[in-house]
């Protein structure tokens, strides 16, 4: 991950959640829903990985909806990844909540571009990840090379479109411009054509794949794009 971002264990660590009104997060509801259709598209994978997990809600609920389904979710903030893990244990020992019997989810610390863990996975989800990875494309790749044959990944990226918006949107909010500043100065903005050229492969888009509108982020400046390989 770019270190001029802000301290991701501090900010995990501290106690805030999903930034619910943060602008940044434009895109980050209904996920699981999303990933549902895609799953009846596609067909139900036998595993999946969220990369930049954060808080896990998305794969959480991917692992109580598809029981079968083996979730793995990876940060770079080894705080997070103790929290989820946490939270795992501490709801499956409540015999109250009939929605806490998980034992088909883990948590790993792993970090982009390199994304160093020793397996791959039918399904390979990224979200709101790649703004903070300044060498993108090696990221892309390496995600992609996580994806058993005959599988997908699924990203979204900053492209020139959302730079621009984010010039115009938030150009005077200092915390925003610091957080971004990758995509800002335009150092990690990439296009589709660039992904086909460092995968040699086809990129298809998961907005339209799910029927997506814009009150999930469905926007030229948040371009969401799926890989078979």
């Amino acid at each position: 991950m770019y270190d001029g971002t802000i301290d991701w264990n501090a900010y995990w660590r501290e106690g805030r959640e999903a930034d619910a009104d943060f602008p940044a997060n434009v895109g980050a509801y209904g996920k699981a829903d999303l990933l549902a259709r895609f799953f009846e598209a596609e067909g139900v994978p036998d595993d999946f990985t969220s990369v930049g997990c954060g808080p896990a809600d998305c794969p959480l609920e991917l692992a109580e909806r598809f029981p079968e389904l083996d979730v793995v979710g990876y940060d770079a903030a080894e705080s997070v990844v103790r929290k989820n893990r946490e939270r795992v244990e501490s709801e499956g020992d409540d015999g109250d909540d009939e929605t806490t019997d998980r034992e088909n989810v883990a948590f790993g610390v792993a970090a982009l571009p390199d994304f160093d863990v020793d397996r791959q996975f039918d399904l390979v989800y990224c979200y709101a990840t790649l703004h903070y990875v300044r060498e993108i494309e090696r990221a892309i790749r390496n995600l992609y090379e996580r994806v058993r044959p005959g599988g997908h990944l699924v990203f979204n990226y900053p492209n020139e479109a959302t730079r621009e918006f984010y010039h115009d949107q938030f150009d005077d909010e200092p915390e925003f411009r610091d957080r971004f500043e990758l995509v800002f100065e335009g150092e990690n903005v990439v296009s589709a054509d660039e992904i086909e050229n460092a995968l040699g492969a086809t990129v298809h888009d998961y907005w339209d794949a799910v029927d997506a509108d814009r009150e999930v982020g469905a926007a030229p400046q948040n371009p969401c794009v799926y890989v078979e390989k």
